[in-house]
């Protein structure tokens, strides 16, 4: 009894959760539905409707077929009657027999590459506009972080669920119309077909439903194996694996991955077999005692040959499009894993309100200057957490204005490039006050003050296209200007590439997309993400690390070209280096977060704290180098 008693919450849970997983399912469906009419109806709409009239075409033919054999073997038997009064069944029949072929061209491939355009690029359009109302601290964190990564990555569940929701509808309206059919000739024979159907498609249902979760489970796998066989192509890490000998490490957990990937290759094409093995078997059965009950009852007499050949013609039919649900389904219930995935993190994510950009609240350049004083930025007890336990600025106090050049130093961890993540508005301050040009940055749209910025970040993106498009791309109305392109190389640093690329700007960058793309250091890369970045007319420009991967002459240079570009411009150029701070007309001092000083370089020298000590440590290397 005690046992008996035990077992029974454990069937009433594994009940709730399974109609919470259907309930959950027909919410996604239905969400998925509204989500496709609102990016474009008409599409959807007319796939809709062409599916459902295809799929009645099979059932169609049979029953044109029945009449047109009853009429011809009535014609032959007893020689009544004219070739005109059969005529036009045969004509529909082949009309319809045409079409019905033609129809076949119409499968999930065809949809899919129809409906691509639309709602892929539409689903990462919608995804975008509700991260937007994301706060990116939210982002960041890390209960969100790989649900936010996975949802951006599957944008194509909504077309992999439409489209194969299409083929679906096609074919079981397809054989719903041919059991109807199977009725009216037999009933035992429809009931066959009916049957033979819904255990198929419960069948289906199930191991497509486990393909769909083993798939999941097999993305980390993926992506680790992406890991350890892209990792030692990158510049420069093939070196340091020969340095540290650890070549044997990295090729022993990639042959690890990879036999786990192979196991799981293995395990899932069984499945897929056995499944595909499993419905054949039910599915010629089906057939087989069709058949084998349409012959007795030929012999017998009690069924024509016209109803024996449609007997014959619906096995053949129901085959073709029960075996078509298989794969279909397994593609649309991966979809709506994805978009159930996705519904989940958009309903779990906490989203506020997208405020749209407006002409009060985002001031042109002439409105500055007339009503504004000369402060650009300014922070008044500026703090600021990413987890909001722990404080990365705290109480900041400073002003910068305009046509300034600010020198913004500090090791690496001082909070440089936090700040500059909130001047630029990528995130919004826990407490004090921001100003851009007298006004709170919570009067502003969230996001719109970085329209006024040119801004280089170390986490810069080299894209897989030319030389010209990833430097023209600072400033588009420009992409078409050689001059121009060209002199925002010369400022980057990046002008000789043009002597060794033979295609000069026309010249593909990496070689994951053309063969014939050009590979380059990590300095080139910098230097033509600076360059781009010197395309741009903004009035206020910020440089964050832009010479961190070039050497102390170089990086010099690097600072004289950007001091030249900044001319009359409010700047912001930070570096953990000191050797070009020198040229700002200011120079910040973060130290774990907090404004540790300010002033001109002569002006800090004299002081003899924090940046002296920077300074006079890192004057070696520049001595070294000259040596």
């Amino acid at each position: 009894m005690q046992r008996r008693h035990s077992e029974t919450p454990r069937k009433t849970t594994h009940h709730r959760i399974s109609l919470q997983a259907i309930k959950e399912n027909c919410t996604v469906l239905f969400w998925a539905l509204r989500l496709a009419f609102h990016i474009s109806p008409a599409v959807l709409t007319f796939w809709l409707l062409l599916s459902g009239l295809l799929a009645l075409l099979p059932s169609a033919a049979l029953f044109y077929s029945r009449q047109a054999v009853a009429a011809l073997s009535g014609f032959l038997a007893t020689g009544r009657g004219s070739f005109e009064d059969i005529a036009a069944p045969l004509v529909i029949l082949g009309i319809l027999l045409t079409v019905n072929g033609l129809s076949k061209r119409v499968n999930g491939a065809l949809i899919y590459a129809v409906m691509y355009d639309r709602y892929y690029f539409g689903m990462q359009e919608y995804m975008m506009d509700c991260i937007r109302k994301v706060d990116m601290k939210t982002l960041l964190d890390k209960e969100f972080y790989d649900d936010y990564q996975y949802c951006l990555y599957r944008s194509g569940g909504l077309t992999d669920l439409l489209s194969s929701g299409c083929v679906l509808i096609m074919k079981g309206i397809t054989v719903l119309s041919l059991v109807v059919t199977a009725c009216t000739v037999s009933v035992p024979v429809g009931i066959i077909a009916a049957v033979c159907f819904i255990l198929t498609l419960l069948l289906n249902i199930r191991f497509s439903s486990r393909l769909v979760i083993d798939n999941i489970k097999y993305k980390p796998l993926r992506s680790k194996a992406a890991y350890y066989s892209g990792e030692p192509k990158k510049p420069g890490v093939a070196k340091e694996l020969r340095i540290y000998h650890n070549q044997e490490k990295i090729l022993q957990n990639w042959k690890q991955t990879y036999k786990e990937m192979i196991g799981f290759d293995i395990r899932f094409d069984r499945a897929r077999i056995f499944l595909s093995s499993l419905m054949g078997g039910c599915i010629y059965l089906s057939i087989f005692l069709m058949l084998l009950y349409s012959v007795y009852h030929v012999a017998q007499g009690s069924l024509q040959v016209d109803a024996f050949l449609t007997i014959y013609l619906l096995g053949e039919n129901l085959s073709d499009s029960v075996k078509t649900l298989s794969g279909y389904l397994f593609e649309a219930l991966r979809g709506l894993q994805a978009l159930t995935l996705q519904h989940r993190f958009l309903t779990r994510v906490p989203q506020g309100q997208t405020r749209l950009l407006n002409q009060e609240a985002i001031l042109t350049t002439a409105d500055r200057q007339q009503a504004f004083s000369d402060i650009v930025f300014e922070g008044k007890d500026l703090r600021f957490s990413y987890d909001g336990k722990k404080e990365v600025l705290h109480g900041l106090d400073f002003q910068i204005k305009r046509g300034e050049t600010i020198a913004l130093i500090g090791s690496n961890g001082s909070g440089k490039s936090t700040l500059v993540k909130l001047l630029a508005d990528l995130y919004r301050p826990d407490g004090g006050e921001l100003l851009f040009y007298g006004r709170n940055y919570e009067d502003y749209p969230e996001g719109s003050v970085n329209h006024f910025i040119g801004m280089f970040f170390q986490n810069f993106y080299l894209f897989h296209l030319t030389l010209r498009e990833n430097v023209g791309f600072g400033d588009l109305k420009h992409l078409k200007e050689d001059s121009l392109i060209q002199e925002a190389l010369k400022k980057g640093g990046a002008l000789p590439l043009l002597d060794r690329f033979p295609e000069g700007l026309e010249q593909w960058l990496k070689k994951d997309v053309r063969k014939s793309g050009m590979i380059l250091s990590g300095g080139e890369q910098q230097k033509v993400a600076v360059s781009r970045t010197h395309m741009c007319d903004k009035d206020i420009l910020i440089f964050d690390e832009p010479a961190a991967a070039l050497d102390p002459f170089a990086e010099m240079e690097q600072f004289r070209n950007i001091r030249e570009k900044t001319e009359g411009r409010t700047a912001i150029l930070i570096s953990h280096r000191v050797g070009f701070a020198r040229m700002a007309d200011r120079i910040f001092v973060l130290d774990n977060g907090n404004l540790a000083e300010t002033g001109t370089h002569d002006e800090l020298m004299q002081k003899n704290g924090v940046y002296a000590d920077f300074f006079r440590s890192q004057a070696q290397w520049y001595q070294q180098e000259a040596n």
